[in-house]
């Protein structure tokens, strides 16, 4: 499978893209879009992290309010289903020991992203199913 540049976090200001063929991340003004052949002129940073620290640094963003939740567009006692800025879905249970997703912390979490809130929800009922049947065995 080809590794390609992908857009991990969105802002009104920037974005941040990660780049697996070149081991980090970079970022841009908000609207330029980046791919795997015009990646390069732009900033690098080797983690998520300090890629995000810069690009709030450049484009005068305070990183403390990237702390806020993303929205629940679905929640019952087993999980929440988060919107991202990109409009792609997320689920997240609520046994879980992490927090809930931020605007800061969702593209390093685990899982898949989902293009309709329809897909994550039934995604989260399946891996749910999952987990009893295993526990079950």
């Amino acid at each position: 499978m080809a590794q390609q540049v992908s857009k991990v976090f969105q802002h009104i200001d920037f974005a941040i893209w990660h780049v697996p063929q070149a081991g980090g991340y970079v970022y841009e003004a908000a609207g330029v879009e980046l791919d795997d052949d015009s990646y390069q002129d732009s900033p690098f940073e080797d983690s998520y992290e300090a890629a995000l620290e810069a690009a709030c640094e450049l484009y005068d963003v305070e990183i403390g309010s990237l702390g806020a939740e993303l929205p629940v567009v679905y929640a019952n006692r087993l999980f929440s289903v988060y919107a991202t800025p990109d409009g792609e879905f997320l689920f997240h249970f609520a046994s879980e020991d992490s927090e809930a997703p931020t605007l800061a912390s969702y593209a390093g979490l685990p899982g898949p992203l989902f293009e309709t809130r329809e897909e994550a929800i039934i995604a989260a009922f399946e891996q749910d199913l999952e987990r009893r049947s295993e526990r079950a065995d």
